[in-house]
């Protein structure tokens, strides 16, 4: 007598009917959320400190790629959640878009929405594979103004700390913070110099956290390694800011204004986002350095020669 076979769990496939919905509804998505797409793409494309945001939707689907092995495998359960929340995406979004205006929420709501199309196709479990590709895509939805000034002052004012006591170490240089500015006297010669919103380190910070979640996600080491690295983020892009603003400082009173400006200064700030890199690359080296594979015992102790080392 032969026991029943359970039937296997339905998988992605890449059948005529899921191209069709998938089609469908991407085309509907992109109908519903054009204006919120523009604008991301406006503030892309004018903004310095978002730049970045044309690179994080491909960065996200490479994301995607590199586990794509694993989503196929994934089963199609509970795909009715992804419509519970994609109509809750869709209802916030017209709340915000017609009764209280808030542009930062409606572009919440269009990755809310994304997100239950993600569900609905498939399945609930395929989060465990995909959860981290959609946070991704948050690094591409600029702060609003109000609360980006909140995170880059401090910042700025710290920078400015740091830069002015290490140029008081220098003799003949009389120098003083007063908020973000750095005031100075230096042989006669007296001028200020204002750290900007685009020297407060945000824009660097943003890049190299996304750089640390991406590392995290695609490497194979423990938990606590990964939030390790991503934790790290902030503090070495801080570090590396305040590097760049002392530079700066540097160059601006002791060799010539020039190289604190223009082009000279955007070389500088590669340089400084280089140096986070470098220390992040440090930091990733001395965690896989860490974990000692040990060496294979031996499972018959007659026949296998045993090896000792003092």
């Amino acid at each position: 007598m032969n026991a029943a076979i359970p039937a296997p769990a339905r998988q992605l496939d890449f059948e005529r009917r899921t191209q069709v919905l998938t089609v469908v509804l991407g085309a509907a998505f992109v109908a519903v959320f054009y204006n919120v797409i523009l604008g991301l793409m406006y503030e892309w494309w004018h903004s310095g400190d978002w730049s970045h945001g044309w690179v994080i939707p491909f960065f996200s689907l490479y994301l995607v790629y590199m586990r794509w092995d694993r989503i196929r495998r994934t089963s199609i359960d509970y795909p009715w959640a992804g419509l519970l929340v994609l109509l809750a995406g869709l209802a916030g979004y017209q709340y915000f878009l017609w009764i209280f205006p808030v542009t930062y929420a409606q572009r919440v709501l269009m990755l809310v929405a994304l997100l239950g199309v993600i569900i609905f196709l498939c399945g609930l479990p395929v989060l465990r594979h995909l959860w981290v590709p959609w946070l991704y895509l948050f690094f591409a939805v600029p702060i609003p103004k109000g609360q980006y000034f909140a995170l880059t002052d401090p910042l700025r004012q710290m920078a400015a700390y740091v830069a002015t006591k290490l140029l008081a170490l220098f003799p003949d240089l009389d120098i003083e913070k007063v908020g973000s500015t750095i005031s100075y006297v230096y042989q006669g010669a007296a001028g200020q110099l204002g750290v900007a919103d685009a020297c407060s380190g945000m824009r660097s910070t943003i890049t190299l956290c996304a750089l640390g979640v991406a590392v995290a996600y695609l490497s194979e080491r423990p938990w606590w390694q990964r939030l390790l690295l991503v934790a790290s983020c902030v503090p070495i892009a801080v570090f590396a800011n305040f590097v760049r603003v002392t530079i700066t400082c540097l160059l601006y009173i002791f060799v010539d204004p020039k190289y604190a400006r223009g082009s000279y200064h955007m070389v500088l700030g590669l340089l400084t986002l280089l140096l986070a890199f470098a220390i992040f690359s440090g930091l990733g080296w001395v965690l896989n350095h860490l974990m000692v594979e040990d060496e294979p015992q031996p499972v018959d102790g007659g026949s296998a020669a045993r090896h000792e080392y003092a």
